[in-house]
């Protein structure tokens, strides 16, 4: 079998326990650490947003319409690919280490153990009120922070800010604030862990897409005679399993707490824990000469395939957002004629879809009849955005006939430039 603690992850600045195997608790903590940064900074930044209101989508720090269906689709399968491929690979890996929810359990969870050890208090005591009233407080604050930056996703952190001061002046956005706060509150008031165990799909569906060679913990029964029965693996883990029932429990978050619980106790005693990150049992898989694809969980072309669509997802995505398209255009007749004694006056209704991946503006002309000029005549567009305006174009009667003149509009900008042909109309006197 492979032993990651052992032989995969060589990693001399993580902290080991006593028999000298990784200690996972600290690692895991920076990297919640480094997403719950990501995922404050993310919308404050205009990283990550799709803001409804202004029908402006923002990826990778770059603006984008929102009616962008196709950008979208894509960004969608790419997060589809994402965590496809890191459950395929790797397992509960993304319930213990990366996802929001366990974040906000074990941030209430710690805080809550952290101020009764402060105030040296239990169950009880006189002073187990007031730290749980703390506890409560804290994590009220927290969710009114987290429902604002929540609601920063969809809405412009200006007009969020705004509605958390006064939410009855932007009752829309004032409720998307605090409905976040209290959802969130309650989640971590009470449900925490109950969500994972009982709520979430993810655990059933870790059934369909894991198979025997998926990283998960197991327990070692092999080597059960060594266990010594001190249940610290129990006690320790966040979810109350016992890790000894075998592999594949749907609560079982891949967190590592009871790989380290096992470590402290048995390298105390000279021996190597009982429980251990490992991909499959498999006695195909006992081997010391590991590859750099088995060390990234690659061990056939399957997992080669469902790894290779992420990077696949995102070309697409980034050719989408940096690459230039040509431009497109359509126009429609208003029907909204106007003739006076020197000109008439044809109204339509103009698209330009951009494929530059910067704002740009573009000039619009028209050709077919001498003399003939366009309203507006220029129009500046987003980076990979659509635009529809109404124009008017205007000829001279003297260069027109009675009936229909077929006309070019023109709109360029730079490089790029597109023709469509339409109808101009002149009535009868």
């Amino acid at each position: 079998m492979i032993d990651l603690t052992d032989r995969l992850i060589q990693t001399p600045t993580v902290i080991r326990a006593a028999n000298g195997s990784v200690k996972w608790h600290a690692p895991r903590r920076l990297l919640q650490l480094l997403c719950g940064v990501l995922l404050i900074t993310l919308p404050l930044t205009n990283g990550l947003r799709l803001d409804l209101r202004r029908d402006e989508f923002y990826f990778a720090w770059h603006k984008m319409a929102a009616h962008d269906l196709f950008l979208l689709f894509w960004v969608s399968m790419l997060g589809v690919a994402l965590l496809s491929a890191i459950s395929f690979l790797y397992g509960r890996l993304w319930c213990g280490w990366v996802c929001p929810q366990t974040l906000a359990s074990d941030f209430a969870d710690s805080l809550r153990t952290r101020l009764d050890r402060a105030l040296h208090t239990r169950p009880g005591r006189s002073r187990f009120a007031l730290a749980r009233s703390l506890w409560a407080l804290a994590v009220l604050a927290v969710s009114l922070g987290t429902g604002v930056v929540f609601a920063c996703y969809w809405l412009a952190p200006a007009a969020v800010f705004a509605a958390t001061r006064a939410p009855w002046l932007d009752p829309a956005a004032g409720l998307t604030v605090y409905g976040s706060a209290a959802v969130l509150a309650a989640d971590m008031l009470w449900l925490r862990r109950r969500f994972c165990s009982h709520l979430c799909p993810y655990g059933p569906l870790m059934s369909t897409l894991g198979d025997q060679n998926t990283l998960a913990v197991r327990y070692l029964i092999e080597r059960g005679d060594d266990c010594i029965g001190c249940h610290k693996c129990e006690t320790d883990c966040p979810m109350g399993i016992d890790i000894k029932q075998g592999v594949g429990q749907h609560a079982c978050i891949g967190c590592g707490e009871c790989i380290d619980s096992c470590n402290d106790v048995l390298g105390k005693r000279g021996k190597s824990g009982l429980i251990e990150f490992r991909y499959g049992t498999e006695a195909a898989h006992v081997t010391k000469a590991l590859t750099l694809t088995q060390r990234l969980g690659l061990w056939d072309g399957r997992r080669a395939m469902v790894a290779l669509t992420v990077p696949a997802c995102l070309a697409v995505v980034l050719g989408l957002i940096y690459g230039h398209w040509p431009v497109g255009a359509s126009v429609n007749a208003r029907g909204d004629i106007v003739r006076t004694a020197t000109e008439i006056r044809n109204g339509y209704l103009f698209t330009v879809d951009s494929g530059d991946p910067n704002p740009a503006a573009f000039t619009l002309s028209v050709t077919g009849i001498p003399g003939a000029w366009i309203v507006p005549q220029t129009l500046t567009i987003g980076a990979h955005d659509s635009r529809t305006v109404p124009i008017t174009v205007t000829g001279p009667t003297a260069s027109l006939s009675v009936g229909r003149t077929p006309i070019r509009l023109r709109v360029s900008s730079g490089r790029d430039s597109k023709e469509i042909q339409t109808i101009f109309y002149m009535p009868a006197p």
